[in-house]
């Protein structure tokens, strides 16, 4: 991209160096969730939304005015735009892979909601694309930028917790209540598990944030709802090098959001209201992190004193820093944290997980990311 520096030696008035120009990007798919993220990054220094495409005229006329943007009646007229420098792509996820890759081919750098993909078929394309071309790929996996969650690897990371021994993530909503048949979250095929692919994927990539790659997946679920083939309630055991994994999903209670990290010297517990995650600017004034110690040791066991103790979390926006950190590394020198390989690796334990559910056995990791390796 060029920079925009109209400033002139010559001029008797010349005016400070404006800076680089801001990444100019685009919206693909405008549903809620684009209308979250545009809130989000609208008003950055670093990115600016230029233009928008879905194919509902009404929907499209209707984002563009509502955020000030041009739009495009096609995806082959907006890639073939040189005012544009990359996507973000909000569109469902069996829609990820042609969008991906035309935008590959075009050259247009990609953000693309999580999961990059659920069929592995699709990752396979989506892969090719991005290796076979010099865009930069960022998956949004915005839960992992929040300040629990970013205090809590620094705890880890420091050893003042010690080690940890099992983590256990867990995330509800009432969605599945209001499921009809026919929805396509309520397909196994499209959404294999529910809410293991809508709402798991977000604690996959913190589990593995938090304790590296998971090796292997044994999962159980349920589906109680007559009509409703899809599971609504899933609980999945990883097995990680030196830690397991607790990853449960549920549709069919109050919505819940938290991890709790069992390690040899503390204990930490992470709560998010889910409510605030939609306003990114606010989400970290509605979490809490605690710490628990032995703040007085015995040989006794049950002469032992537990202290709790709130941990500080700094305010963050976990949804602009990633789009900034995707137009800082299109700009350059800067990288994505989560790129291709832990999109990919995300979805693999995801399907390993489904793969156990439907075979009721453990599934490894390394099974998954072979076939698509393959594909």
């Amino acid at each position: 991209m060029t920079l925009e520096n109209p400033t002139s030696a010559e001029s008797p008035t010349a005016q400070a160096d404006p800076g680089p120009a801001r990444v100019r990007l685009a919206a693909v798919g405008l549903g809620r969730w684009a209308r979250v993220m545009a809130r989000a990054y609208t008003g950055s220094e670093v990115v600016e939304l230029r233009s928008c495409y879905t194919r509902n005229d009404e929907r499209r006329a209707a984002f563009a005015a509502d955020f000030g943007c041009e739009q495009d009646e096609s995806l082959a007229a907006l890639l073939a735009r040189d005012d544009i420098d990359g996507l973000v792509i909000t569109a469902p996820n069996d829609q990820h892979a042609p969008i991906i890759e035309a935008a590959a081919a075009a050259g247009k750098h990609v953000y693309t909601e999580k999961p990059v993909a659920v069929s592995l078929a699709d990752i396979a394309r989506i892969r090719r694309a991005v290796l076979g071309s010099q865009i930069v790929f960022a998956c949004g996996h915005s839960a992992r930028r929040l300040s629990g969650l970013r205090e809590m690897k620094r705890i880890l990371d420091t050893g003042t917790a010690g080690s940890p021994s099992m983590v256990e993530a867990v995330f509800g909503n009432e969605r599945g209540l209001e499921l009809k048949v026919g929805d396509w979250r309520a397909d196994p095929v499209q959404s294999p598990g529910g809410p293991l692919t809508q709402l798991g994927i977000h604690q996959i990539d913190n589990l593995q944030y938090l304790l590296g790659p998971a090796r292997r997946a044994v999962a159980m679920g349920q589906a109680p709802r007559p009509g409703i083939a899809n599971e609504l309630a899933v609980g999945v055991l990883l097995e990680f090098d030196s830690s397991l994994g607790y990853l449960g999903c549920n549709w069919l209670s109050p919505g819940s959001f938290t991890i709790d990290m069992y390690c040899t010297s503390a204990r930490l517990r992470y709560e998010l209201d889910f409510t605030w995650w939609s306003k990114s600017a606010q989400t970290d004034a509605h979490t809490r992190l605690t710490r628990t110690v032995i703040a007085a040791d015995s040989a006794d066991p049950d002469a032992r004193v537990l202290r709790e103790e709130e941990v500080p979390l700094p305010p963050r926006d976990h949804l602009r820093e990633e789009i900034e950190e995707f137009g800082r590394a299109i700009a350059g020198p800067a990288t994505v944290e989560v790129g291709l390989a832990e999109a990919v690796s995300n979805v693999a334990v995801l399907q390993a997980a489904a793969r156990s559910l439907a075979g009721t056995r453990p599934v490894e990791v390394s099974e998954i990311l072979a076939e698509v390796e393959e594909a």
